[in-house]
């Protein structure tokens, strides 16, 4: 047995299972069968796979992959790769941007586990900010990142029907009153993962105005939106103000596995997540960076945002809505949040006897995987009880998967239902 060493604060946080952490341990222990409704990965669009594989193929007929595989880039990234997104930017939201304002990332979480930290916690003034999450539910990653304990305040917003089974968080700019905290950034999602809503213009208008009131920094993820893969089902377009500090990722077009994404802020912010690159990762990762300019300056970023994934996952989401409604219509009362983007289901009940924590593991012993509600919301003083009617499911899979998990969903929820 090896000796049990004492570890300090930030050490004892990781002793205990987080949202994010219990959700990529099931992603990669699949019992055979299983309908893997919970997890984030991208599906895999054969259009989509290859496109990488003519990357690949013309990096090793360039000889590239020496300088790939061989040598350290800078912590600032690629130069031609800070160029060609820095153009893609400019055209995409009409604002010129220069190359000094990119700063490559080892993907989105990478990137908001040092903003959050930026902007949160203890500062030097001996003042405690809180990081602002304007509408709840909000991305199960966030949650654990900030290094210092109680980091948020939020708004729940309001919650609107929008059809029989339909409803959508709305952003209530009123609350924002009672927000009596100290505050040292704003925090959205867009499309908001776990819920699929994508804050409309004058929405991220009226958060950027507060949060300009404030004198903080409103930080914007774009995983799943613009400009790529823009699994956005609306006609909402990439937005960018002073002010503003947007991620971005090659995961949800089909790149998980090579962790690289990008930053767009102003240039201090900038140079301060380039130097603490060089702390954590010495520089980013080669591999997304040379990718990422064979892509984008290629034009392929576009054809297979629009033309490929957006109708991909417009036709799951059809899917998944109609097996719901089939399968669970007169047996269970639901809700579903109006999905808007990215490839995920929110979906409320009512009735049920037990907690949707307490019903998941019977779900995962019988084969179907989701995500409980709870890890979307922070865990307060005061201990609320937020999520614990809903689930987060996946749309990204087979057909079949989707279908067969919703029936057993159906099935099992169906004996706690009064």
């Amino acid at each position: 047995m090896g000796q049990d060493f004492l570890f300090s604060e930030f050490g004892a946080r990781f002793r205990n299972q987080t949202g994010i952490g219990q959700l990529m341990e099931d992603l990669g222990n699949l019992s055979p069968g299983t309908s893997m409704l919970g997890g984030g990965s991208p599906a895999l669009i054969p259009e989509v796979e290859e496109v990488w594989r003519k990357i690949l193929n013309k990096f090793s007929e360039s000889g590239a992959w020496d300088s790939i595989l061989g040598k350290y880039e800078t912590p600032t990234g690629k130069e031609e790769t800070l160029e060609t997104l820095a153009s893609l930017l400019s055209s995409e939201t009409g604002t010129p941007i220069s190359k000094d304002r990119i700063a490559i990332t080892s993907g989105s979480q990478n990137a908001f586990y040092l903003l959050l930290n930026f902007y949160s916690g203890r500062f030097e003034d001996g003042s405690f900010k809180k990081i602002f999450l304007p509408v709840l539910p909000e991305y199960i990653g966030y949650l654990d990142q900030p290094i210092n304990p109680d980091s948020f305040s939020y708004s729940l917003g309001k919650e609107v029907a929008t059809s029989e089974d339909g409803f959508r968080y709305e952003l209530d700019p009123s609350s924002f009153d009672n927000i009596k905290e100290d505050l040292g950034c704003v925090v959205l999602s867009r499309p908001t993962n776990p819920t699929g809503r994508v804050a409309k213009r004058e929405e991220l208008e009226q958060i950027l105005k507060f949060a300009k009131n404030k004198k903080i920094p409103f930080l914007l993820d774009n995983a799943y939106g613009f400009p790529f893969p823009g699994i956005i089902f609306s006609d909402e377009k990439l937005f960018h103000s002073e002010g503003m500090v947007q991620s971005f990722s090659f995961s949800k077009i089909g790149l998980p596995g090579v962790r690289t994404g990008f930053v767009l802020g102003d240039p201090e912010i900038i140079k301060a997540l380039n130097k603490a690159n060089a702390v954590l990762n010495l520089a980013g990762g080669n591999l997304g960076q040379y990718i990422a300019l064979e892509f984008v300056r290629s034009g392929e970023w576009l054809k297979l945002s629009r033309d490929i994934v957006k109708p991909y996952y417009l036709k799951k989401r059809e899917l998944a809505i109609s097996s719901i409604r089939r399968e669970w219509k007169g047996k269970l009362k639901y809700r579903i949040h109006e999905s808007e983007g990215a490839f995920f289901l929110w979906v409320q009940f009512a009735g049920l006897r037990k907690k949707i924590s307490e019903i998941y593991p019977l779900l995962k012993e019988k084969g179907v995987i989701i995500v409980p509600g709870k890890y979307f919301y922070p865990v307060t003083r005061n201990r609320d009880s937020y999520g614990e009617d809903s689930i987060r499911m996946s749309f990204a899979r087979e057909d079949s998967e989707i279908q067969e998990g919703i029936r057993k969903i159906g099935e099992i929820l169906g004996t706690y239902t009064d």
